[in-house]
């Protein structure tokens, strides 16, 4: 029998490979689908920036009340005027990690149905969400605390849920931010000597297997700066007076890509510049504008 074998003679990969996918194309994520890390130390404006984004759902597990002066964003749990968590409906609650599990189920069966949704899951913060992952899975195995567990194994466990709770929701056509403190280490360098440097506040182990995965690593800092400007004083008769030059300290909020000392934690897949300056109140928007005019060039 003779077998006969069709050749694609004069087509492009493109033309030859579209039944299996989309050759090609160019194909970028918008920076509110990333999957990211949003790291910085403490009065910084990490959650102003989030809570900016009017398309974003923030999960709590800092139970920190709102920073930004005209919050934007959908916030779970919430916090009562007394300072306790409080659920939808103003019910006081007790956030667990079993009922984040269910807030994901919830995000997930509003993208399957086509409803009404945000485009963007923060986690806030990394460090409250590591302990609750560590009850919940203390409570699994019967046990009273961590250190009955196998260590080894039950932090595999931690980190793979932490995981897998961002793909999942990925997977389902949400972007995914991670946040995360930075602090400052103390590096003996010899003799009474030391350097400065920041630092995460979760394990170098947990970081190596997540920083491949992310599409943006940002940090944020802050410096107060002396600004200048004149101002007409008031003469007599209400004619203009002479000018006088007043100067005040202005807070100043920043997003930094790239940085010597900030090497081996921050990084981005597109052209953006080394630092973005932010206003407080629409950060997010700032960022944004920044991000897409570094995608189109």
């Amino acid at each position: 029998m003779t077998q006969t074998q069709d050749i694609a003679v004069g087509k492009t990969g493109v033309q030859r490979f579209s039944g299996l996918g989309f050759s090609g194309q160019r194909m970028v994520h918008p920076p509110g689908q990333l999957l990211g890390l949003l790291v910085g130390m403490p009065g910084t404006g990490k959650s102003s920036f989030i809570q900016s984004n009017p398309n974003a759902f923030i999960i709590n597990t800092d139970g920190t009340s709102t920073t930004n002066p005209n919050p934007q964003a959908c916030i779970w749990p919430g916090v009562t005027t007394e300072g306790e968590p409080m659920d939808v409906g103003g019910k006081p609650m007790v956030l667990t990690w079993d009922k984040i599990l269910k807030k994901k189920e919830q995000l997930i069966n509003l993208a399957k149905d086509s409803m009404s949704r945000p485009r963007t899951i923060i986690l806030d913060s990394l460090g409250p969400s590591i302990q609750l992952i560590k009850d919940h899975i203390i409570k699994k195995n019967g046990k009273e605390n961590w250190r009955e567990l196998d260590g080894r194994r039950a932090w595999d466990e931690a980190y793979d849920g932490l995981l897998r709770f961002s793909l999942e929701l990925r997977r389902h056509g949400y972007g995914f931010y991670y946040v995360c403190h930075l602090v400052n280490a103390r590096i003996p360098l010899g003799d009474d000597r030391y350097t400065i440097r920041p630092e995460l506040t979760i394990t170098d182990s947990f970081y190596k297997s997540l920083f491949p995965m992310f599409e943006l690593v940002a940090a944020f800092e802050t410096n107060w700066k002396t600004e200048s400007k004149e101002v007409q004083m008031k003469g007599i008769g209400g004619k203009p007076g002479p000018k006088k030059t007043e100067t005040t300290k202005v807070q100043k909020y920043y997003m930094t890509i790239n940085d010597e000392a900030l090497a081996g934690i921050t990084k981005c897949r597109v052209n953006l510049p080394d630092k973005i300056e932010l206003s407080q109140e629409d950060a997010w928007s700032s960022f944004e504008g920044q991000y897409i005019s570094a995608q189109e060039s």
